[in-house]
């Protein structure tokens, strides 16, 4: 739906064509016929031009995810049957930040923006604003056109040091994958590496994986994020660097946090889902079931200081695994532009 309003300039038209019916009343119907018809006539005939602008459409290429600190490229193509020259600025969400504003003409060509993914959680980008006026400047009709897309912003992933390894030892796991120990039925989460096609083709309706003698008995890990007093960001950082590391070195990683649990399992979707969880993490206090249950304890006191990763009943700090200057990395095959400083 489009909203008309008069511009400042247009109501310093309207204002002088008013004085000029002040003066006509008092001093004759010249003053009148000299200011307030031409006034008046240039008035409602630039209404009556914004009026023809018809509404556009609007569609948008935007990113649905990203880590804490990328930039992104947002594409825009704003149409009308009638092409006409507006200003066009899309909405951005707190934690999103950019300059969306364009002036373009309606008429189908591709526009672009960069935001900047820059706090951690959910936000969104759009609906797209458009705004036009006649030649005279008079007149601004605006519409309101696209949809709102969702972005969620994953919390920074850090590149743990090569004593951060030792993880895997704390929580049992092990991978010695030299010696064949039988096959057994997949299971949810399974690498795809491990099926055992031969074995799965006597197997109409189900697949085999090959197990291997030094398979750890702990192969699924739970990775329990608390901040109880004001570091969350740091404490979303730290666990979502502890299981990235953990998933890329073959184990099942689920999280548990106050507001609930994602189960351990692999792949990318998993992936996401977990830094997804650990995208909207609060402050607050985790249920104490979760943590008995937990294997690795990410924690941040009330008093804020350093964030704690508690292993096997030992206490570490984080930075002990990351380093100061370590730099962010990302989940995927993505790196970054510039390495930061570790807010943990």
């Amino acid at each position: 739906m489009a909203t008309t309003k008069l511009t400042r300039r247009g109501k310093a038209v309207l204002a002088v064509a008013v004085l000029g019916v002040v003066l006509g009343y008092a001093f004759g119907g010249r003053s009148l016929n000299a200011v307030v018809v031409p006034a008046a006539a240039l008035l409602g005939v630039t209404r009556l031009y914004v009026h023809t602008f018809p509404e556009p459409s609007v569609e948008r290429t935007a990113p649905s995810e990203g880590y804490q600190g990328d930039r992104r490229t947002v594409e825009l193509v704003v149409d009308a049957a009638q092409p006409y020259p507006a200003t066009i600025r899309d909405r951005l969400s707190d934690g999103l930040r950019g300059d969306s504003e364009r002036d373009a003409e309606a008429d189908g060509r591709t526009l672009t923006y960069d935001v900047e993914l820059a706090e951690r959680g959910v936000g969104s980008v759009g609906p797209c604003s458009v705004r036009a006026t006649d030649p005279f400047g008079l007149w601004n009709v605006g519409f309101v056109a696209g949809t709102q897309e969702r972005v969620t912003v994953f919390p920074r992933v850090h590149e743990l040091r090569d004593t951060a390894a030792l993880l895997s030892g704390y929580v049992g796991v092990t991978d010695d994958r030299e010696q064949f120990a039988g096959v057994r039925e997949y299971e949810r989460g399974d690498p795809l590496r491990d099926i055992n096609w031969k074995a799965s083709a006597k197997r109409p309706n189900d697949f085999a994986v090959t197990k291997y003698a030094g398979e750890g008995a702990t192969n699924r890990v739970t990775v329990a994020a608390e901040a109880v007093g004001p570091r969350a960001d740091s404490v979303a950082e730290a666990a979502a660097s502890v299981a990235v590391h953990l998933l890329d070195a073959g184990v099942a990683v689920g999280v548990a946090t106050a507001s609930g649990n994602v189960e351990p399992a692999h792949g990318d979707p998993h992936r996401r889902r977990l830094l997804g969880a650990l995208a909207t993490f609060e402050r607050g206090r985790l249920p104490q079931h979760r943590r008995d249950n937990a294997d690795v304890v990410v924690h941040a006191p009330e008093s804020g200081e350093h964030v704690t990763v508690t292993v096997g009943g030992t206490d570490y700090r984080y930075t002990e695994f990351v380093g100061r200057g370590a730099g962010p990395e990302r989940a995927s095959n993505e790196r970054p532009a510039n390495r930061g400083e570790v807010s943990a």
